[in-house]
């Protein structure tokens, strides 16, 4: 799977344009503030619908601007696919998404190409607090299993809906019946989660013994949850138990206005030695536990869908040192699409890849081949 080009309308610095891809290596080069993280931003959002700078897109927007447009040619080797994305900032923020010139929804558009992305951002993955790990592990089970995210969205509604029952003061009988819908959906979202660490779990370990230092220490993850509804319980039990926690606990929940058990409190811990990691490691080997962390979801991703998938590496050799970049490319290796950005253009040789390197200045984008080695 790659992406051909990428057209860009009134998004960030970027000028408005098409830019043609290269297949393997694409190597973002430029002074810092020119736009290469900007550029990589696009063909995340293009493709994930969301951005690793902000969680509110309205900031992606070039100032002045109440749209942006983005658009690309997806191609699998047989054929190519065209996505494209209309976003009215707002208030509200309001979205178009097509695929082929067809509106689609998200469930459907989020499959079509996903991007791998490992950027500064991703230290909040271990020294961080739980909604970047509960964000990664849905995102890889939803591409697993792509019904996961209706359960998501079940969930979401459900809870706003009980919550909304407890501040207004509603009988019993209509906050059970939205107990009843949330248990429903967190069961299915527990159970979906504890089979993707499962997983996750072993992709995880093989990678980070690749990519990893010999020294690294062992790093366990688990999935954890309330301490009443243990791992490999079939759906119905945890449905059950959800609506007898959820009975019991009202009153508790009444008074603080808030449903203070389900997966929206649940975390991704990431343990050494029986303490967080993040009390022991140092930045690099957090950060080098972070990228294992997306390449993890990557490689258990491609396994099962049969095809390699872009990974983007912001600041590459700013994020890693020498030989950890080195390591991480090495891993990627020449299979996959590759967006890395970089102020060094000597990082074109390191990586000895004959692909192609965008110069970014003040937004303007100049696209040139690199010189073969033959």
């Amino acid at each position: 799977m790659e992406l051909t080009e990428l057209t860009i309308s009134g998004f960030r610095n970027l000028e408005s344009r098409t830019i043609v891809l290269g297949p393997r290596t694409n190597l973002v080069l430029g002074r810092n503030g020119a736009g290469k993280t900007s550029l990589l931003e696009a063909i995340v959002v293009l493709g994930n619908l969301r951005s690793f700078r902000t969680a509110s897109l309205r900031q992606a927007a070039r100032h002045g601007e109440r749209v942006f447009h983005l658009g690309g040619g997806v191609s699998d080797g047989f054929s190519t696919r065209r996505l494209e994305q209309v976003v009215e900032v707002g208030p509200p923020l309001r979205r178009q998404l097509l695929l082929n010139r067809g509106e689609v929804r998200s469930e459907q558009y989020l499959q079509v190409f996903p991007v791998f992305a490992i950027t500064g951002p991703d230290r909040e993955l271990v020294g961080g607090g739980p909604e970047g790990r509960r964000a990664l592990l849905d995102r890889f089970v939803f591409l697993l299993e792509a019904p996961f995210l209706d359960a998501l969205r079940n969930y979401r509604r459900a809870l706003r809906q009980r919550n909304a029952a407890l501040v207004g003061g509603a009988k019993d009988a209509e906050i059970e019946a939205w107990e009843d819908r949330l248990a429903v959906a967190a069961a299915r979202i527990v159970v979906g989660r504890q089979r993707g660490v499962t997983v996750l779990s072993k992709r995880f370990s093989e990678v980070y013994g690749e990519i990893g230092e010999k020294r690294l220490p062992e790093v366990e993850i688990r999935y954890r949850g309330e301490s009443w509804c243990g791992p490999e319980e079939p759906q119905e039990k945890v449905e059950d138990l959800y609506r007898q926690r959820y009975n019991e606990t009202r009153t508790r929940d009444r008074q603080a206005g808030f449903t203070g058990d389900g997966p929206h409190r649940h975390d991704l811990s990431l343990r050494t030695a029986g303490r967080a990691i993040r009390y022991v490691l140092s930045s690099g080997q957090s950060k080098m536990v972070a990228a294992a962390l997306r390449l993890a979801t990557l490689a258990q991703v491609e396994k099962e869908r049969g095809e390699r998938f872009p990974v983007i590496v912001d600041d590459v050799d700013a994020e890693l040192d020498g030989a950890a970049a080195g390591r991480l490319l090495s891993f990627l290796g020449g299979e996959r699409q590759l967006f890395l950005s970089s102020t060094n253009d000597a990082l074109t040789a390191q990586e000895g890849s004959n692909g192609l390197r965008l110069w970014i200045e003040n937004g303007e984008c100049e696209c040139r081949e690199a010189e073969s080695d033959d």
